[in-house]
């Protein structure tokens, strides 16, 4: 009780010294917008169309990118189809959704994204493709974070978490089902349509949004001019957080690759990132309570827990949405398709706990106890899937992504819930965005580690093995790379491709491992008594 104490006291001191930042006097619990139940179902659905699209556009270009290159002759632009670096803009939307108009933040993001997706789509070069890619991702990084906020604005604290699993879960879909859809329009229409697809579905979120997602602020946190609360985003903050990101994002995508890990461009630009995340931290520190991140939110025990849980949980679920489908085409022989109907398994029941668990906090008040679970469930599904084999059967595989996606769906949206527990509604959004920006960030770095690791995994089998027409191996994917060798050594490749990614798969147990431990830092807090201390304090 104590604690528990201790972090309610802690709480009212951040709460009081944002009402004293110039963000604007924090809204209360009492300014939620509770829609009628016809409205806020229309509002869940365009609300999970739109976290659906982002989550399927990070990961539906994969399958594309072979053909794009092949069009465009453009092999070393690859690397810059992606939208990881998009995760540096979530800092700033944390800052707009708290100064600006809600909904027209939100429909400016969505319109962003969906011009971006315009401009990829009827793309005639790379170059244009990276200018849409650029623009969608400015978007895209305030779509799903206005989602959650819009959640917040809308749902009462105790009953936020069904909801909050739900948008979860369907970008959890998302996610896993971006390189099956991907694969699927690749090969059966063209690659555009990995972009055009965004268009209508982000068209009936708008109109959805707009039609009945009416926010009544009265103004509050929205004081000032407009270039006064422009001058609030901490525009320099971001400016440093992007060039920093963008460095260390290229480090991770040359070094060992491209370019030796010693080689003076790779060590240059992590020295130079290095020296970016230090001047950002002086920035914040310069910037106070006005700053991207400030360090008062950071500071709350309970918002360190959230990031670092969300930051290793998220490295780990992305490893195996990424090389999951790997080990199905390189070792099973499956083709991208079917590789996609193989994470079935995991994608249903990462749908089904995140659900389960988002209705048990909501009869509980709890949500720290599936936030512990969750990590503890999902490292002995992560040490299982090391032990993949050539002959695994099917029931084996299956099982072992069953149990993985439960420890995954049962925790991973129990961070946001924590932030917005301990946070106060004004700067939820904020709290937010920063555990998105781990979120992202994570994705950006584990992932580019994990091919590292593959590649230079595989080449060492290779060269031990004396598999001929390596460098072919090693620059083609996972489809049809058996019919790359002779097939007398088809039995070595599959045996090397198998234990490259067994090395791959490592790296997500101690990423569960130590997601439990930040989980551990989560506070006891029932979001029932919290929301009914709220409401009474507020009268």
């Amino acid at each position: 009780m104590a604690a528990l104490n201790s972090e309610l006291s802690s709480t009212k001191e951040l709460s009081e010294s944002a009402a004293d930042a110039p963000g604007g006097p924090p809204l209360s619990e009492s300014d939620v917008v509770q829609p009628s139940p016809f409205a806020l179902f229309s509002l869940m659905v365009g609300i999970s169309l739109a976290a659906f699209l982002v989550a399927l556009d990070r990961t539906i270009v994969a399958n594309a990118i072979p053909h794009i290159t092949d069009e465009f002759k453009s092999p070393d632009d690859a690397g810059w189809y992606g939208s990881a670096a998009t995760c540096a803009f979530q800092p700033t939307y944390g800052r707009v959704f708290a100064h600006f108009d809600v909904r027209w933040s939100f429909i400016t993001a969505l319109f962003l994204f969906e011009l971006g997706s315009l401009v990829c789509g009827v793309a005639p070069s790379s170059d244009v493709l990276i200018v849409g890619r650029a623009i969608a991702g400015v978007g895209c990084a305030g779509v799903f974070a206005g989602c959650l906020v819009i959640v917040a604005m809308t749902t009462p604290l105790a009953v936020r978490p069904a909801y909050m699993g739900a948008v979860g879960s369907v970008f959890g879909i998302g996610a896993v089902c971006g390189p099956l859809l991907g694969g699927v329009l690749t090969s059966k229409a063209t690659w555009r349509w990995c972009f055009y697809i965004n268009l209508p579905v982000g068209a009936v979120t708008a109109i959805l949004l707009l039609v009945f997602f009416h926010p009544e602020r009265a103004g509050r946190g929205q004081e000032g001019s407009f270039v006064r609360r422009i001058l609030r985003l901490d525009l320099i903050g971001n400016f440093i957080l992007i060039v920093t990101v963008v460095m260390l994002l290229l480090v991770l995508q040359w070094g060992g690759i491209d370019y030796g890990w010693g080689s003076s461009r790779v060590v240059g630009l992590l020295v130079a990132a290095g020296l970016g995340f230090l001047a950002f931290g002086l920035w914040q520190k310069k910037k106070g309570a006005e700053a991207l991140t400030p360090l008062w939110i950071m500071a709350n025990r309970a918002v360190t827990a959230s990031i670092g849980e969300m930051f290793f949980l998220s490295g780990a679920l992305l490893v195996h949405t990424y090389y999951l489908p790997y080990w199905f085409q390189a070792v099973r022989g499956r083709t991208p398709v079917q590789s996609g109907v193989d994470l079935v398994p995991y994608v249903a029941t990462n749908f089904a706990f995140s659900m389960i668990a988002g209705i048990a906090v909501n009869k509980t008040g709890f949500f720290a106890a599936p936030a512990i679970l969750g990590p503890v469930v999902a490292c002995v599904g992560c040490g299982l899937l090391t032990t993949l084999r050539v002959d695994t059967s099917t029931a084996t595989w299956a099982g072992f992504e069953v149990l993985t996606a439960a420890g995954m769906g049962m925790a991973m949206q129990q961070p946001i819930i924590a932030v917005q527990a301990v946070l106060e509604p004004a700067v939820v959004s904020i709290g937010n965005a920063i555990v998105l920006f781990a979120q992202g960030l994570s994705g950006a770095i584990f992932v580019s580690v994990a091919n590292n690791v593959l590649r230079n995994q595989l080449a060492q089998s290779l060269k031990a093995s004396g598999i001929p027409n390596a460098s072919a191996i090693l620059g083609a994917g996972a489809t049809d790379v058996q019919d790359l060798v002779p097939q007398e050594y088809t039995a070595q490749l599959v045996r090397a491709y198998n234990l490259a990614l067994s090395k791959v798969f490592i790296m997500s147990i101690p990423f569960c491992g130590i997601a439990l431990l930040f989980a551990f830092g989560l506070p006891w807090i029932n979001l029932k008594k919290k929301q009914n201390e709220r409401e009474t304090a507020e009268h």
